[in-house]
């Protein structure tokens, strides 16, 4: 899956989601469209813009899919990305959600495939039996890049939409992790195959094979990534949090005052200042740019594993989660240590 880090341009914000354009995407357009001018002049250009507009605003209604299934079943979405291969909706999945990863992965291609079942119930679709390279209309066009794009997206090879839902079907019926390696181990033969279409273009000199072989190529190197993410996932999973917290020496009851907050945090140098209320870790203070913030605190047994945690923690914006054994406070574990755990730079070797 695609990370939503990228440098990127927000083209505007739906439903409180930022809908952004990576910067390669836009070279692209500007690197098209001066070619398409210099070949073919201004009204070449133009025309050629306004397919590209055509093809990655159907690629924005596949995404606005996946984010409307997401909002129905009440996953959070942090923001939606077109990029030079499609787009990407960033969800917060929690883990074990099978039922809701099916119907969100779904819910892209889904789009696509009624638009174009639409057009055809309307005769307004095209036909694939004409011949190779004849100039479609405007109605048989967009009939055209619906079907492709929805059974591109169908294969069911990582990252691409079909890999997430055979991914969940398997999850369901073998288990998260044997359904996550028999999903990627089928994904990689799915790509092994696309690479045998394009040896099979290049012997028959088609030129298209080139493409193939690219795609080929990029979803093969998507599913070994999606097979490391996997590998560390695992062994995230055997690895409690238990001994990585930072220890915190001072905590205050509920009664504690502001003033007397803030001379504590400053005084001992914690990131947290933990609240405890009658037994329970329920908020914390926090300083921010010298300003004294009090908000409701992630909390973690010390025996959750690091995979666990990290699931947990990314389900909310908090700088980090409290670690309790017993009810008694270990320490405060924060998201950029988290991250350097799951990201593999703090035990990779």
């Amino acid at each position: 899956m695609l990370k939503s880090r990228f440098a990127s341009v927000r083209l505007f914000t739906l439903a409180g989601v930022p809908v952004c354009v990576h910067w390669s995407l836009v070279v692209l357009w500007i690197g098209l469209g001066l070619g398409a001018g210099a070949l073919g002049g201004w009204r070449e250009a133009l025309r050629q813009g306004l397919w590209w507009v055509l093809l990655f605003g159907l690629v924005l209604l596949h995404e606005m899919g996946h984010l409307v299934a997401a909002r129905l079943l009440r996953v959070p979405v942090t923001s939606v990305l077109l990029w030079p291969l499609g787009g990407f909706t960033a969800v917060r999945l929690p883990a074990g959600r099978f039922g809701a990863e099916f119907a969100i992965a779904l819910a892209g291609p889904a789009v696509n495939l009624s638009i174009a079942l639409g057009l055809s119930a309307l005769g307004m679709g095209g036909s694939l039996g004409g011949p190779f390279g004849e100039r479609l209309g405007f109605w048989s066009t967009l009939w055209l890049l619906n079907l492709l794009l929805g059974a591109f997206n169908l294969l069911p090879v990582f990252p691409m939409d079909g890999g997430r839902i055979l991914r969940s079907v398997l999850a369901l019926g073998l288990g998260e992790g044997r359904g996550t390696w028999w999903a990627l181990r089928m994904g990689q033969a799915g790509a092994m195959g696309i690479g045998g279409l394009a040896v099979w273009q290049f012997l028959h000199r088609d030129p298209g094979g080139l493409v193939t072989m690219m795609i080929a190529m990029w979803l093969f190197s998507q599913t070994l990534q999606e097979a490391r993410l996997f590998s560390r996932q695992e062994r995230l999973r055997r690895i409690p949090v238990a001994p990585y917290p930072q220890p915190l020496r001072i905590a205050v009851n509920d009664r504690v005052t502001l003033q007397a907050a803030r001379r504590l945090l400053a005084h001992s140098g914690q990131p947290v200042l933990p609240v405890e209320a009658a037994g329970r870790w329920m908020e914390g203070f926090f300083l921010d740019h010298g300003t004294l913030h009090r908000r409701a605190l992630r909390v973690v047994e010390g025996e959750t594993s690091m995979a666990a945690a990290w699931s947990d923690l990314t389900q909310g914006e908090e700088p980090g989660l409290l670690v309790v054994r017993d009810g008694r406070g270990l320490g405060w574990l924060p998201r950029e240590q988290m991250e350097a755990f799951v990201h593999g730079r703090a035990f990779d070797s």
